[in-house]
């Protein structure tokens, strides 16, 4: 399930997408592919993406 969800971010990262905005409907998304991370969703609940910026460019 980690891995899928990785996956799933990095290619929204590559796709242009914010995941700060868009984080969670990119998880949910991914969930339709992989039953692992659809059971992982449930349990967890509410997906939040509270980082810092590490680099600026």
């Amino acid at each position: 399930a980690n891995r899928v969800a990785l996956e799933a971010c990095v290619q929204a990262r590559n796709e242009g997408r914010s995941l700060a905005r868009e984080g969670n409907e990119v998880i949910r998304e991914a969930c339709r592919w992989s039953p692992e991370l659809a059971a992982a969703c449930e349990l967890w609940k509410e997906i939040k993406f509270e980082f810092d910026t590490v680099d600026t460019l």
